[in-house]
Parts: C-alpha cells; structure tokens; sequence
C-alpha cells in the first residue's frame, strides 16, 4: 500500500509538472500578448520617407519554430532605385532570441564577416556585418543589420537569449541589402537611412509610443 501511495505521488508531481512547463513554455496555446504584438506587424507602413514597399513571399517555416508573428517586405527608395529587405519577427524570448545571422544566414552557404555596432540614435543600437556566399558562377555580398527589442529600445545584445528571458515579448529585425561592388564603402549607407525613417514608425504602430 505505502509504494502504491508513493507511486501515484510520484505520478501525480510529473503529471502537474508537465502542465505548469506547458503553459510556461506556451506549449499549446501563445501568449496574449505575443499574439496581439504578431496582430500589429502589419501596421508598420508600406511608405516610409522617400522608401516604398510592398509584401514579399514567406517561404513555409522561414520564421523558424516558436515564432509568433513574421513580417517580410522589399523596400525601393524612389530616388536612387536602392532596393533593400526587412524582417520583423516578434514572440516569447526564446525562439525570437536564437534568430541570429550565423544561423539564418549561415545554414544558407553564408560566410559571416566581422561584426560591428552602429548608434542609431536615440538609444537604439543594431549590429551589422556583411556576408559573403561563393557559388561556381557568382558571388553574393549583402549587407546586415539587425537587433531585439522588448519595447523599449533597440539593442545590439551580447546574450539576447539571456537578456531578454523575462520579457513577455521580444521583437527582432533585420535590414538587409545586397551590395553591388567588392569595396562598397559604408558611408551614406541606405540601410542607415532607412531606419531612420523606420524605427519612429516602429515605437508608434509597435509599442505604442507617441
């Protein structure tokens, strides 16, 4: 009688174990607060200064596992023809933290070059890089940026996945550009302009701010 006891004591603790990592790791159902930051992607506008955009194809499991919302445009400036990518991912810390250029990039054939950290203003830092794919016919240089937010500042981190453990939403993003020479200088880089135009429209339709 006393190891029956134990036993069903035993398989009672996993048992509710089991339910509390679920609900904690939103094993069945997000967050509500990750579902309605997802729900706002889509209010970040198409036309952003002098850049226009328009929707691009999501291919199947392109976000990678766990994330709640993913947003993926092409952005041209009317003036100079400059074409550039942005991606906004948003959901609970662990699967948004993990997207990093050495993963996403990296399981695509691309070389990760050293990276920096460029001030943005106003609190917000990104770090950049470029990468470089060789193929038997031609080479692909792109430029990036990218950094997380947890509805305060953007923020070039070190350790997102640590850093951000607590937060109940984290948002990243990538600015990315292909670069058309070998020695492309980083001086008026268009990424850099384009996010000047962007992180404003990011505070208002994303966190709210004025």
């Amino acid at each position: 009688m006393t190891r029956w006891i134990a036993a069903l004591i035993g398989s009672t603790a996993l048992v509710v174990c089991g339910i509390v990592h679920g609900f904690w790791t939103d094993r069945w159902t997000p967050p509500i607060e990750a579902t309605q930051a997802a729900e706002r992607l889509n209010d970040i506008p198409l036309e952003l200064g002098e850049w226009d955009g328009e929707a691009m194809e999501v291919k199947p499991d392109e976000a990678g596992g766990g994330v709640a919302g993913f947003l993926k445009r092409r952005y041209v400036h009317r003036k100079t023809g400059t074409v550039l990518s942005l991606l906004v991912f948003c959901g609970r810390p662990g699967p948004v933290s993990i997207h990093t250029p050495e993963a996403c990039y990296g399981a695509r054939g691309f070389q990760i070059g050293l990276k920096d950290r460029y001030e943005a203003g106003g609190g917000d830092r990104f770090w950049k890089t470029d990468a470089i794919r060789n193929s038997a016919t031609d080479e692909t240089r792109l430029r990036l940026y990218w950094g997380w937010s947890d509805g305060v500042n953007w923020n070039a981190a070190d350790e997102a996945r640590l850093q951000f453990a607590r937060c109940p939403v984290l948002h990243k993003l990538y600015v990315v550009r292909e670069l058309n020479g070998l020695n492309e200088s980083s001086r008026n880089e268009p990424c850099e302009d384009f996010l000047t135009q962007l992180l404003p429209a990011l505070r208002k339709t994303l966190f709210g701010a004025s």
